[in-house]
């Protein structure tokens, strides 16, 4: 069953992309599905998970380490000390636990989570990379979220920082490097419906699940 993972600059147009594709193959589309999941197994609330993934360095561990204990993590992550602290280590690998999960269960579009570092270059797997120029996302989220462009330059400027913060602890490459991709689709050139017709046929064409 295939999965197909969407990275993205901020405000290429990932979230939009993805939820026409997965309409597209019947699959279900995963973006604040993940941390549904995650409140879930973690038994906090879907707003405590937004805040937490908001936070950077060490506030963020402070925070997980006050909520989430040692025999959790010892629970879902099979770790050998229960008495650990919650420390990035374990979260990140808490992270790469549930973005496993859920792809195998197969039939899933998830945007963005370093899926496309966690997931391995396995037939059935497609991931796509989607870059556009700084002009081309300040105006696609001023048109698509009503902001000014002085709120979208700082919106792109912020989600940016976070991106490549978080997938540098995911891998050691570029956060950009192509080579983690089957695909890398510049929405300067192409529009969303040439670029949705791009990642369908792909993955129609090649995932065993739709032959």
């Amino acid at each position: 069953m295939a999965v197909v993972c969407i990275s993205r600059l901020f405000g290429a147009g990932g979230k939009t992309l993805g939820d026409r594709v997965a309409k597209r193959l019947g699959y279900r589309f995963v973006d604040r599905g993940i941390i549904s999941k995650v409140a879930k197994e973690a038994n906090v609330s879907i707003d405590w998970v937004v805040a937490v993934e908001r936070e950077t360095g060490g506030r963020l561990m402070q925070i997980l380490s006050k909520v989430v204990s040692g025999d959790f993590m010892e629970r879902h992550l099979q770790l050998s000390d229960s008495s650990a602290d919650f420390d990035e280590a374990k979260y990140l690998a808490f992270i790469r636990k549930v973005i496993t999960d859920i792809a195998a269960e197969g039939r899933v579009v998830i945007l963005g989570r370093g899926a496309q570092y966690i997931l391995p270059d396995d037939p059935g797997i497609f991931k796509f990379f989607l870059v556009a120029s700084l002009k081309r996302r300040i105006n696609f989220l001023k048109e698509q979220y009503q902001l000014t462009t002085r709120q979208a330059e700082e919106l792109v400027d912020r989600e940016e920082k976070k991106r490549a913060s978080f997938l540098a602890k995911l891998d050691p490459r570029n956060e950009n490097d192509p080579s983690a991709y089957h695909l890398c689709i510049n929405m300067d050139l192409v529009s969303l419906e040439q670029a949705e017709d791009i990642v369908v046929d792909l993955v129609k064409h090649y995932s065993p699940d739709q032959k």
